[in-house]
């Protein structure tokens, strides 16, 4: 008896043994897969984070691209627009007056077709405040502020060897030298310099003017060559000053030019 009693408390205490060696054999494991499943999950944050940044980032060099795409086109749509527009037989050419030049289109079309995309793309997206109708209206103002740009690039005068082009985007006009009634040579005080400006104006009262320099003044030299010498001319003193400084006339031939015919 003695024995068998003793032979179970060995085997007991063997039996507690196991379950305690065991027990720390799993705790192990836990602590390692956890360890593991710390550094997984790092590693997915940190992919996730770097994931978000490149797009961020991409579209922002776009945006930047784009902005300075558009600024160097402004900036060289005048150019641009005498190249195209520009006859052979060009003796002068000019941009029409007023708010519209060509880097205002420009930045008018860019708005007008950014306006018209997006307005475009929400027709599909039932998220937002306006409705279809509105959508649709702000898809047309886009598209009409882009035509209202684009109109820009044909408002321009062109002085050709034998006619006087005057065109927009709707309409083209052209007129012949015998056409121009009167021609009137002013000038306008930009600072402490006078500018010599001339005044053509037509028999239908179109009036058409040319701010005169050393660039031009040969080509409006022989402008005033191909007037009839019926139309009626006037200077004023300091325009008869400022064609001599600028050696384009003495001030014998523009008073025998502007006075005496």
């Amino acid at each position: 008896m003695a024995d068998q009693e003793k032979e179970k408390i060995i085997l007991g205490e063997e039996k507690f043994e196991s379950s305690k060696a065991l027990d720390g054999a799993k705790k192990a494991e836990v602590v390692e897969n956890s360890q593991n499943e710390v550094v997984e999950v790092d590693k997915v944050l940190v992919d996730a984070g770097g994931g978000k940044g490149k797009p961020r980032f991409s579209k922002m060099k776009f945006t930047l691209g784009a902005l300075t795409v558009l600024a160097v086109f402004a900036l060289l749509a005048d150019t641009i627009r005498t190249a195209v527009f520009r006859a052979e037989d060009s003796l002068v050419f000019l941009g029409k007056g007023g708010f519209l030049t060509p880097a205002v289109g420009t930045l008018l079309m860019a708005a007008g077709a950014v306006l018209a995309v997006i307005a475009f793309i929400s027709l599909f997206n039932r998220r937002g405040k306006l409705q279809v109708g509105q959508k649709w209206l702000a898809v047309l103002a886009g598209f009409l502020l882009a035509v209202v740009g684009f109109s820009a690039f044909f408002r321009f005068t062109d002085f050709r060897e034998f006619t006087i082009v005057d065109r927009t985007l709707l309409t083209t006009r052209a007129y012949t030298y015998l056409d121009v009634a009167q021609v009137d040579a002013s000038t306008t005080l930009e600072g402490e310099d006078h500018r010599l400006n001339y005044t053509f104006t037509l028999q239908n009262g179109k009036r058409f003017e040319i701010r005169v320099g050393e660039k031009n003044m040969e080509a409006v030299k022989t402008i005033d060559t191909k007037i009839k010498s019926t139309a009626k001319r006037s200077i004023d003193n300091y325009a008869l000053q400022e064609m001599a400084r600028l050696k384009m006339y003495t001030e014998e031939e523009a008073l025998k030019l502007f006075i005496l015919e």
